[in-house]
């Protein structure tokens, strides 16, 4: 079973051209590969992003593949919601932008393979907690409150919203 990597850059959500044609040389439906770096990286396009590498992965026994686009860190996608480019340097004393709780779930959504959590909740914390190292608040609060409103279950159903959509596209 011989397992061949092809990295190629595209815009998000609008992956075509001449880089993804080249998938073709290895036997794959170019038409299924595209359709699936597309929905699997259309949601960055929301941050301004122009750029994302994505590694597909070819069995070039089977013609089956996994395409795996290689996502921003999560300050990075903080800091594009927010509309800024750099984060605090003095992040407890100097803020520099509030975000919605709505879109850090979005952000974890997002990143939910990386974060390893074993429930959407605990990925929601991770981004949150990132949130108070580049000076961000969350709906005008401190994200150490936040977190402690995340475990009382003020954000039940941002939480349960994303965990359906993971749950529709087996990714939870």
């Amino acid at each position: 079973m011989a397992k061949r990597v092809v990295k190629i850059a595209v815009a998000p959500g609008k992956a075509g051209g001449p880089a993804v044609q080249q998938l073709s040389q290895y036997g794959i439906d170019v038409g299924k590969v595209t359709e699936e770096i597309n929905r699997k990286t259309k949601i960055l396009a929301n941050y301004g992003i122009n750029n994302v590498f994505v590694e597909i992965e070819i069995d070039e026994d089977t013609k089956s593949f996994d395409v795996k686009p290689e996502l921003p860190p999560i300050a990075d996608l903080i800091m594009k919601a927010i509309g800024k480019d750099t984060g605090s340097h003095q992040a407890v004393k100097e803020l520099i932008g509030d975000i919605s709780i709505e879109k850090l779930a979005e952000i974890a959504y997002i990143k939910w393979e990386e974060l390893r959590s074993r429930n959407f909740k605990n990925a929601l914390k991770q981004v949150v907690s990132a949130c108070r190292s580049i000076g961000v608040t969350i709906g005008g609060k401190d994200p150490k409150q936040v977190l402690k409103e995340i475990d009382a279950g003020s954000y039940n159903n941002v939480i349960s919203k994303y965990e359906e959509l993971l749950k529709q596209e087996g990714r939870l």
